[in-house]
């Protein structure tokens, strides 16, 4: 028998869900990085390489092309991650819905949001009205 539990609703998934900030990271296309173990994230495709990391580990980083805005990391625990249908496409519609733009990413232990910079206090304001706290 599997230890697996299904939710009734995303709703009640996202009620009994947290989200809290980790700080501020710069995208870069890059050729090459040092030291992966300092970097937020590190992922390749087949044409590029991207890295997610703080201004201050920039050195370590062969910089092909560095996004322009700086993004503000929310990380979202959730209460039943991989088994909660809809969760991350209500967080993405109520955020696009207010007009952030946004970029997600799934980890095993949690789900990333990140908004531009400036964004962060009504990024919040959105997650606590649908429901999340933190």
């Amino acid at each position: 028998m599997s230890d697996i539990v299904i939710p009734e609703s995303t709703e009640q998934v996202i009620a009994d869900s947290t989200f809290r900030f980790e700080g501020t990271f710069r995208y870069v296309s890059a050729r090459g990085v040092r030291n992966p173990e300092r970097h937020l994230m590190i992922a390749r495709d087949v044409r590029e390489m991207t890295v997610v990391t703080t201004e201050d580990q920039l050195g370590d980083v062969d910089v092909i092309e560095m996004n322009a805005d700086r993004w503000l990391l929310l990380a979202i625990d959730c209460a039943n991650p991989f088994y909660c249908v809809g969760f991350i496409a209500k967080i993405s519609a109520a955020l696009s819905g207010a007009g952030l733009d946004i970029l997600v990413i799934s980890t095993f232990s949690c789900d990333w949001v990140f908004v531009k910079e400036d964004d962060g206090d009504r990024a919040a304001g959105v997650l606590r009205g649908l429901g999340f706290r933190g």
